[in-house]
This record gives C-alpha cells, sequence and structure tokens, in this order.
C-alpha cells in the first residue's frame, strides 16, 4: 500500500519503505506577500532508504520517468491538526499537496501512458495561509514548462504521488529545455537513471499499478 499520513507538528510519512519524520516550524513570521518574496522553509525527514542514491530511490519506487510540467492545477491540505495561535486560539493546518498536469516524455521503470497528459500529485507546496512553501529537503517543486526525472508511488486510489528527497530531478543548464523522448534520452541525468534501474535495490514490491499505467490501455 502506498499511502502517505502526515500531521504538521510532528509528521510522519509512510509511502512503503520509506517512513519520514517530519517537523516544520509553523511559528515562523509570515512574510508580507505584497513586499516580500515567499519564504521556503525545509521539511526534515528520516528515510529507511538511502535518498543520495539513486539505486535505492528507484528500487523503492514504482515509476520512474522524464516528464514535462504543462501546468499546476492547484493544492489540497490533508491531514489537518489543532494548533494553537499566541492568541489562544485554535486553528487546523494541513500538509500541502501540489497538484500537476504532466506530459510524460520517456518512461524508465514500469510504463505510463504517453498519449494523454497525466496528473500527478507533490508532497509539499504552499502553506494555506499563503505564509511559506514547505517542501524537503534536497527537492523542489516542478514549475511549468520544465522538464524534470519522476520517481513516483501509486496510491491506493490509483493516483500518482510524489514525494521525498531526490523525488523531482532537474536537468543541467545546457539541457533544461529539452522536451522530446530522442533528447532526454541522450542526457547524462536519464543515463544516471537508467543505470540506477538497471542496477535498482528493490524494497517492497506490491503490485499495485497506477490508473494511468499504460497496461490499462490495453484492457
Amino acid at each position: 500500500m502506498k499511502k502517505t499520513t502526515m500531521g504538521i507538528m510532528t509528521l510522519t510519512a509512510s509511502i512503503i519503505g520509506i517512513t519520514c519524520f517530519l517537523t516544520i516550524n509553523t511559528n515562523a513570521e509570515k512574510a508580507d506577500t505584497e513586499e516580500k518574496k515567499i519564504p521556503t522553509y525545509s521539511i526534515q525527514a528520516d528515510y529507511t532508504v538511502n535518498v543520495d542514491n539513486p539505486n535505492e530511490v528507484v528500487g523503492d519506487s514504482d515509476y520512474v520517468f522524464v516528464g514535462k510540467v504543462k501546468s499546476e492545477t492547484g493544492t489540497t491540505y490533508k491531514n489537518k491538526v489543532p494548533l494553537e495561535k499566541e492568541d489562544g486560539t485554535v486553528e487546523y493546518v494541513g500538509e500541502a499537496f501540489t497538484h500537476y498536469e504532466v506530459e510524460v516524455l520517456s518512461n524508465l521503470k514500469n510504463e505510463l501512458v504517453t498519449n494523454q497528459v497525466i496528473p500527478i500529485d507533490k508532497q509539499g507546496g504552499i502553506r494555506e495561509d499563503g505564509s511559506a512553501y514547505d517542501v524537503f529537503d534536497d527537492d523542489q517543486l516542478p514549475e511549468a514548462g520544465k522538464v524534470y526525472i519522476f520517481t513516483a508511488y501509486t496510491q491506493d486510489d490509483g493516483s500518482l504521488l510524489v514525494a521525498g528527497a531526490n523525488s523531482t530531478i532537474s536537468f543541467d543548464e545546457k539541457t533544461k529545455n529539452i522536451d522530446s523522448e530522442k533528447e532526454v534520452n541522450k542526457t547524462e541525468e536519464v543515463q544516471l537513471y537508467e543505470e540506477a534501474v538497471d542496477n535498482q535495490v528493490m524494497i517492497d514490491e506490491d503490485n499495485l499499478n497506477s490508473d494511468f499505467d499504460a497496461s490499462q490501455e490495453q484492457q
């Protein structure tokens, strides 16, 4: 099962082989969004896989693919918990999950459909009050129009979740604007992750396919 459940003060994420204990500084000063750039705070996490080893990262994932972000479609807030404010009132605060529409350019592990734009969920994003962004260490929020290597987990409802350190990999400055399968497959980044898939360290396997698995088209 590829569920993720997290809270705000002491956060626990369960994504098959990954267990994260996360803490967010919810008492940081709010930025004046009209005058200042919205700040970004790190979601600290401990993992049961070595997130600096691509062989383990891809082995723990259900899908690894190169995708071009077509658009950001919104943010939802889950696992809300009560948080007491300085004035004594209680506010319910949830974790941000940012939604994107992505075109799959190349499949590196398992096969997602490539003939349609598909949705993915990214753990992290702007806080519900708009005061800051929360992003995992060694991770980033994708930007529309750019191409990334994604490692994704199938959720119980068939959706795809991208979460944790090194789950969204950028291309370098020389190749960041490429957007075809032929071009991306020549890059050092893709070659690195193809090699990682060939040498992946399997953490667990539950054979849970996404609704956007290419095999679904044949049914």
